[in-house]
């Protein structure tokens, strides 16, 4: 079952939630829509499930108009952020809820209850109540819950917001290896750049009512679209860049290697110049060009990543770098110790928005 959005706005009075947005998530794939808060990530996955009706657009599942049917007759799973589970039934029950709600029998519905709880990992745990469980398990069972009656497809709302970074790391695992299980066309809202990197076979990064790219996590963590996708979807380090007697320079100091549209300009003001922490060098021997001069400020030696904060001689900027743990070793840095960093490559785009 593919999902289609053809030219969608939705406004709440004055508002523009939603503005001419067209997107299709394909049968069978993980889709994440992400973005900040306010962007219209929600609206949109509400849209789709019928909770919203569009003031004008399309939605599609597969080659069934959709966009006026209730949301009774969608026949879609949804999840609610804070799982929204009935706090008086047990996790049978919840389960069991919209299939008793549908008149199935009773044989019926224990059976499919039974292969729910295996679904997700919760055999043995059908008399509980939601406040017998962890955060996880409560997702989980919300999850069994939307899946009950068989949906044609899976909508989530920020489904790993309300957990702690453990369980979120176990839960994306377990929702890629559900996903991998049944196959069914799935959509999740988040604004968080590792749950979306992490499970999605499709990022779709919206602002501003609007879609800004589209792309498998792959292609929009390294070619990102424009400076609000560089920089939504990862540390960076921004810069001023342009062409001084035709070689690239970064305030005050060269570099080999630019991507984006079409290398840095002579233009007045410059260009902005984005560089992710893992692509910048720290030096503590001065190699007399290319580099620029900074002193450490704080290093956080925990992890499979060593991240050294750093700061220009004047104070002005500060600057963000990350090695592995034996590179660090290596350069035993201390703070106040005066280095040099100089980048391997960088991004280039024209300056426009903020967040």
């Amino acid at each position: 079952m593919s999902i289609k959005v053809e030219g969608v706005c939705k406004n709440f009075g004055a508002f523009r939630a939603l503005d001419e947005v067209s997107l299709e998530a394909p049968t069978g794939c993980l889709v994440a829509l992400l973005g900040p808060s306010g962007c219209g990530k929600t609206t949109l996955l509400r849209v789709i499930a019928g909770l919203e009706t569009p003031d004008r657009g399309l939605v599609r599942y597969q080659d069934e108009e959709v966009t006026t049917t209730p949301v009774q007759k969608r026949n879609v799973g949804f999840v609610f952020q804070h799982y929204a589970l009935f706090r008086h039934m047990s996790v049978f029950e919840n389960i069991a809820f919209s299939l008793r709600v549908k008149r199935w029998n009773a044989d019926k519905i224990n059976i499919r209850v039974k292969e729910l709880l295996h679904l997700v990992r919760m055999e043995g745990l059908g008399n509980r109540f939601p406040s017998q469980l962890s955060g996880g398990q409560r997702q989980r069972v919300a999850l069994a819950r939307a899946l009950a009656s068989e949906p044609r497809v899976l909508l989530l709302d920020e489904p790993f917001g309300a957990l702690d970074a453990k369980v979120r790391l176990e839960l994306r695992q377990w929702l890629r290896r559900l996903h991998d299980e049944i196959h069914m066309t799935t959509l999740f809202v988040t604004h968080d750049q590792e749950d979306a990197f992490g499970v999605a076979d499709q990022v779709v990064v919206m602002r501003s009512g609007k879609i800004e790219q589209v792309g498998s996590p792959a292609d929009v963590f390294e070619h990102p679209a424009n400076p609000f996708v560089m920089d939504f979807v990862g540390h960076v380090n921004v810069f001023q860049g342009k062409m001084c007697d035709g070689v690239p320079a970064i305030t005050g100091y060269a570099i080999g290697k630019f991507e984006g549209h079409g290398g840095l300009s002579n233009r007045d003001g410059g260009n902005l110049v984005f560089v992710r922490p893992h692509e910048l060098e720290v030096l503590t021997v001065n190699p007399e060009r290319g580099a620029l001069p900074a002193c450490v400020v704080h290093t956080h030696p925990a992890g499979p990543v060593i991240r050294i904060h750093l700061r220009s001689p004047d104070g002005a900027a500060s600057t963000s770098v990350e090695v592995s743990p034996d590179r660090f070793r290596k350069l035993a840095l201390k703070s106040g110790q005066n280095v040099w960093v100089a980048p391997r490559s960088g991004r280039v785009f024209e300056p426009e928005y903020s967040i």
